[in-house]
């Protein structure tokens, strides 16, 4: 009798525990909500945009490679063709079902997030754990809301957190193990430089078992085979890409990175949020869930020093896991308590004001919002529905967000000039050596070739990107205009362009006349 009335005790209080649960749930699930009416009052960010507006493309029948060409791998167009296709079936704005997509996709990594919480966590204290990861997830992300970065961590959480299981020996679904397995294998795949979180995040369960059995699991083969896929994939359908594009941007591309030291300095709070969340999570004894997102923390600052640019969306992941592992840390571990919620309340406190600022500017009142929207509405006045224009610049902007928001078709095969800043930086050092002036001459060649076959689409406006400052180039000075037409072919399609007043400061405007 006694066994019996234990068991329907433990029985009752799963039950008590797992409605607890479910409850905690429910206010970050509307702050998520909150958070992405707040991120739909901004510009999409330029990447996703291009992204997004270019998947359409394969829609048509294009191929990644010929009418898509980026230095990245073709998965993230892969993903957002269906996103595309849904807005074509439904009638709706493409940025909109995108962002709707992308909340979908957090509210369920946040649903999985909580289910892997441990029960004993109180309710109140995982309330606050979730509404605090639902503001990471989207007012957090600042403007890059639906980057490959941003997407990845959604995708790799419940994995992580399964990992943290797996470290302490606990049972694991498989229907849990497959779906985390296939959705942290979408989100590594989206850069190579990724690895390095399941490298870091396996050596450690390894270590703390004692075994390999941590890594030799459904998950984790679901990984390894959806990478497989993933290049089989992009041999059968994005050859292109890696017979053309790849050996010949990974001659130039260099031109849009900085040194270590430059990349470093511009981001200091991911930095030092990742070296305090390690140290935090040491100690023996210690749950491994903090352990774990700190480690994931590190495999995506590797990453992001491994591509050294500097661009603010490839540390979000270090800061949001970071941010993650120490309130795990202030949760569970009383000796770093201190260190951990102060490391904690600092980083958000700056996270707030940086994404606050962030936000505001892309905002219909903020000066990027402000020039957006007149650059929106300058093609629209020049340009019938369906008109086609494309930019010389070394950024997608003023390209896009400028397509998406102007329902106007982007002609070019790229969203920016790809080979422009390492001809520019060439040209500024003079004397090259013979391995600088070989590499100079195939990028001019290749340049011009690419803006000439742009130019073939008969763009009715053409902008040129003539701030002071560029991007990847800063003030090194360089006339776009002047460079391109020193191609005689290229100079007389450009004789049927007359500029025209432009009303953001530093981006010139081309019009086609009439009968050109």
């Amino acid at each position: 009798m006694q066994t019996g009335s234990t068991l329907v005790s433990d029985s009752s209080d799963r039950g008590r525990l797992a409605r607890a649960g479910q409850s905690a749930l429910l206010p970050a699930l509307l702050a998520l909500l909150v958070g992405g009416l707040v991120q739909a009052q901004t510009y999409l960010n330029h990447d996703v945009a291009w992204v997004l507006n270019s998947s359409e493309r394969l829609l048509d029948g294009g191929t990644f490679g010929r009418e898509i060409v980026a230095a990245n791998p073709p998965l993230i167009w892969w993903l957002n063709a269906p996103v595309a296709g849904l807005a074509r079936l439904l009638g709706t704005e493409p940025v909109e079902t995108f962002r709707a997509v992308v909340l979908v996709l957090l509210a369920l990594s946040l649903g999985a997030f909580n289910r892997a919480l441990p029960a004993s966590l109180s309710p109140a204290r995982r309330a606050a754990l979730l509404t605090g990861l639902a503001l990471v997830l989207t007012l957090g992300a600042g403007r890059d809301f639906g980057q490959r970065e941003h997407l990845a961590v959604a995708l790799c959480l419940p994995w992580l957190m399964l990992m943290a299981a797996r470290a302490e020996a606990r049972t694991v679904s498989p229907l849990a193990a497959m779906l985390a397995g296939l959705a942290a294998g979408v989100g590594i795949c989206f850069k190579p430089h990724f690895l390095a979180v399941p490298v870091l995040v396996g050596l450690y369960a390894m270590a703390r078992r004692r075994s390999l059995r941590p890594v030799l699991t459904l998950e984790n083969l679901l990984i390894v085979l959806t990478g497989v896929a993933y290049v089989a994939a992009t041999w059968l359908f994005a050859r292109p890409y890696l017979a053309e594009v790849v050996p010949l941007i990974s001659q130039v591309y260099w031109g849009f990175s900085h040194s270590m030291l430059q990349v470093v300095l511009s981001q200091p709070l991911p930095l030092a949020l990742c070296v305090v969340a390690l140290a935090a999570a040491l100690g023996r004894g210690r749950p491994a869930a903090a352990m774990v997102i700190a480690l994931a923390a590190a495999g995506f600052l590797v990453a992001a020093l491994a591509q050294a640019k500097g661009y603010s969306y490839h540390f979000y992941p270090v800061t949001a896991l970071a941010l993650l592992s120490l309130a795990l840390s202030a949760l569970h571990h009383a000796p770093a308590r201190l260190v951990a919620g102060g490391a904690l309340a600092l980083g958000l406190a700056l996270l707030a004001v940086q994404s606050t600022v962030a936000l505001s500017y892309r905002m219909a009142g903020g000066a990027y919002g402000t020039a957006t929207a007149c650059l929106v509405g300058m093609v629209q006045q020049n340009l019938p529905e369906g008109g086609g224009f494309m930019a010389f610049s070394t950024h997608p902007y003023p390209g896009f967000p400028v397509a998406n928001y102007s329902h106007r078709r982007w002609v070019a095969a790229t969203n920016s000039r790809l080979y422009l800043p390492a001809i520019v930086r060439l040209r500024a050092q003079g004397d090259l050596t013979p391995e600088a002036a070989r590499v100079l001459a195939l990028a001019e060649q290749a340049e011009r070739a690419a803006a000439l076959k742009d130019m073939g689409q008969n763009p009715a406006l053409v902008l040129i990107d003539a701030r002071e400052g560029r991007h990847a180039i800063g003030t090194l000075p360089m006339d776009f205009e002047a460079f391109y037409t020193e191609d005689p072919a290229f100079a007389q399609v450009w004789s049927g362009y007359q500029e025209i007043n432009s009303c953001v400061p530093g981006i010139r405007a081309f019009k086609l006349t009439e009968g050109a």
